[in-house]
């Protein structure tokens, strides 16, 4: 309960109005749009976190009906925030149409925040669906298909949140000289980019052999030494090394450097801080 409801709850209703308001802030969505998916978020919330929770009850005598309700409602969590990000990518859109993205000064923070959108809908949205399916989460209960989903919607999602959060804020606290777009444009590819790459090449496609093996041969051998040490499931083992090369060197690296050099080049107090 304190985990579904903090993580699958509560985090999802704060992440759409985290995002309401920087997309509002933004100009990129108006005022109403903001409060209907979050109005419809708190709705949502209601069913998706708490009866949602029902896709978790397999051996506590429960009627089947709880598991049917969770993993109809658990399915239901992404759709305020995927509505949201559409909305701004129309602004988006129609601002390339006019060549006025360009000038935008927070548009990296704005590309993190599509992100947030994207990964809310592939690492909560499909990935979290494809094991809330109670016949497969009987199976691949901790597998590397539940790291599957961790990965896309914690780092994807609270993640990509927190460096738009960054990005967001550095361009009123940082002096323009010292701000790099090419830092932030080098960290939004290669994080996204090495996050998708780890799913890919390994954490995704290692959770379907897991869940395959636990199917066939029970849930013991899945998790043994001599499945672990295969050849197919430390080929995808190593092949994860290209995915955490580009996160680490492409995408945190420059983040770090971006926040350094703004760290030590901060706008006095006196400064006018009202245009980024």
């Amino acid at each position: 309960w304190v985990v579904h409801l903090w993580v699958e709850g509560f985090f999802e209703l704060y992440t759409t109005i985290i995002v309401a308001y920087f997309f509002h802030s933004l100009g990129m969505v108006s005022k109403r749009s903001a409060l209907t998916v979050i109005y419809l978020d708190i709705i949502l919330y209601l069913g998706s976190g708490i009866i949602g929770i029902g896709h978790h009850y397999y051996w506590t005598a429960q009627p089947a009906i709880n598991m049917a309700l969770g993993a109809m409602f658990s399915a239901l969590e992404v759709v305020p925030l995927t509505l949201l990000t559409v909305e701004a990518w129309k602004f988006i859109h129609l601002a390339r149409i006019e060549g006025s993205i360009k000038n935008f000064s927070h548009y990296w923070a704005m590309m993190f925040l599509i992100a947030v959108g994207f990964w809310n809908f592939l690492g909560a949205g499909v990935f979290g669906f494809l094991i809330n399916l109670p016949i497969v989460s009987y199976y691949e209960h901790a597998t590397y298909l539940t790291s599957n989903h961790g990965h896309a919607a914690l780092m994807g999602v609270y993640g990509m949140l927190a460096v738009a959060a960054i990005l967001f804020t550095g361009r009123y606290l940082i002096k323009p000289d010292a701000w790099s777009d090419r830092l932030a444009s080098c960290s939004f590819w290669c994080l996204n980019v090495g996050l998708l790459l780890m799913l890919l090449l390994n954490i995704f496609p290692a959770g379907i052999v897991q869940m395959v093996a636990s199917f066939n041969h029970g849930f013991w051998y899945s998790r043994s030494y001599e499945f672990l040490k295969s050849d197919t499931f430390q080929m995808f083992t190593w092949l994860r090394v290209a995915g955490d090369l580009l996160f680490v060197a492409g995408g945190v690296i420059p983040l770090v450097v971006l926040i350094l050099r703004g760290a030590l080049s901060l706008r006095n107090s006196r400064e006018e801080t009202g245009r980024a």
